[in-house]
C-alpha cells in the first residue's frame, strides 16, 4: 500500500554532522533500524538476575538507543534527546517507576549490548523477526514499519523487480539488507542511513531500502537531495517492539502492560500524530 506520512515536528539538523549522519532507519531501519537491525544471538539473561527487580531496587532503567535517527530518537539543536521513540521510552521508564538512563550506541553493536548486560532494554525501531525471537525477548509491537526503496532521480529502476542485479547501500546486519537481497540486489555495506543516501545520490549504489518515515523526513530537511522513492512498499510487513534479554518474563509482562495502557488511553497515538502526522500503532 502507498503511504503518505507527513512529519509535523520540524527540527533542523546538520547533514553530515552528528544528527542524521549516523542515522539508521528500522526499525527495522538502517544505521536504522531502524530499523537497521542486528541478528546477534545470546542465551539471554544476565546470569539469571531478575532485571525488573534490579530496576525497581535501583530506581533506574538503562535504555539502549542510537540517538541519531530523526524523528525516532535524535538530538535537537539544543542537544536534547527528543523523538517519538524517546517519548515512548520515557513513558516505559515512568511505568516501571524508574528514571531512564539512555545509553547511545551505534546500530551494529546495539542489540549485542544486551548480551553483555550494557542496558536493560532497547527501544530503537527494532523489527520483530523469528531469528531475533530465538535469541531475545520482545514486547508486543508498538509500531509498524513500512519499507520503501530510494533510487537516484534519473534511475532506470521503477519497480521492486528492477532491483534484481542492482546494488543497495545498507547496514549489513539490518533487516533491510535481508529484504533487498531477497529481491536480488547486492548489498553495499554502510554505517548508517545518511551514508546510504550519499552513495545513492553519488551513483555509487543503485538503491537503498529503509522506512518510509526516514525517507520523507530526510527529503523534508534536505529538499535538494536528488533521490526519489518508489511507490511500492516492500513486501515484508514489519512491526517493531522493545527488545530485552531472554528469560526476563516479569520485565516483558510489565513493559507489555505499559504499552497496552498507552494504546488504550490514546497516548501512543498522540505521540505518533505529533511526530509523524499519522498513527502507526500496529493493528490488534
Amino acid at each position: 500500500m502507498a503511504s503518505s506520512f507527513r512529519p509535523t515536528r520540524r527540527i533542523a539538523l546538520t547533514v553530515g554532522g552528528v544528527g542524521i549522519a549516523a542515522v539508521l532507519a528500522a526499525c527495522s531501519s538502517d544505521a536504522g533500524g531502524s530499523g537497521g537491525e542486528s541478528d546477534g544471538g545470546s542465551d539471554g539473561g544476565s546470569d539469571g538476575e531478575d532485571v525488573l527487580a534490579r530496576i525497581q531496587e535501583s530506581g533506574t532503567v538503562r535504555i539502549g538507543l542510537e540517538g541519531t535517527y530523526r524523528p525516532y530518537a535524535f538530538h535537537d539543536e539544543s542537544g536534547d534527546l527528543v523523538g517519538f521513540e524517546k517519548e515512548i521510552a520515557d513513558a516505559v521508564a515512568e511505568g516501571l517507576g524508574a528514571t531512564p538512563e539512555y545509553i547511545e550506541t551505534e546500530w551494529d553493536s546495539l542489540i549485542a549490548g544486551l548480551d553483555v548486560d550494557r542496558y536493560d532494554l532497547v527501544i530503537n525501531n527494532v523489527g520483530i523477526t523469528p531469528e531475533r525471537q530465538e535469541a531475545y525477548a520482545f514486547s508486543e509491537p508498538y509500531a509498524r514499519s513500512i519499507g520503501r526503496i530510494a533510487v537516484p532521480v534519473d534511475s532506470d529502476i521503477q519497480t521492486l523487480e528492477d532491483l534484481d542485479g542492482a546494488t543497495a547501500a545498507q547496514t549489513a546486519t539490518s533487516n533491510w539488507a535481508q529484504q533487498v537481497e531477497e529481491l536480488g540486489a547486492e548489498v553495499v555495506p554502510v554505517q548508517g542511513f545518511a551514508e546510504a543516501i550519499a552513495l545513492v545520490v553519488q551513483g555509487r549504489a543503485d538503491a537503498t531500502a529503509n522506512d518510509f518515515i526516514a525517507f520523507q523526513t530526510y527529503q523534508e530537511e534536505n529538499p535538494d537531495t536528488k533521490f526519489r522513492v518508489l511507490d511500492a512498499d516492500l513486501p515484508s510487513d514489519t512491526t517493531v517492539g522493545v527488545i530485552m534479554q531472554k528469560g526476563q518474563d516479569a520485565l516483558v509482562a510489565e513493559v507489555n502492560s505499559i504499552l497496552d495502557g498507552m494504546k488504550s488511553d490514546g497516548s501512543l497515538t498522540a505521540i505518533y500524530q505529533e511526530w509523524v502526522g499519522e498513527d502507526i500503532t500496529p493493528e490488534a
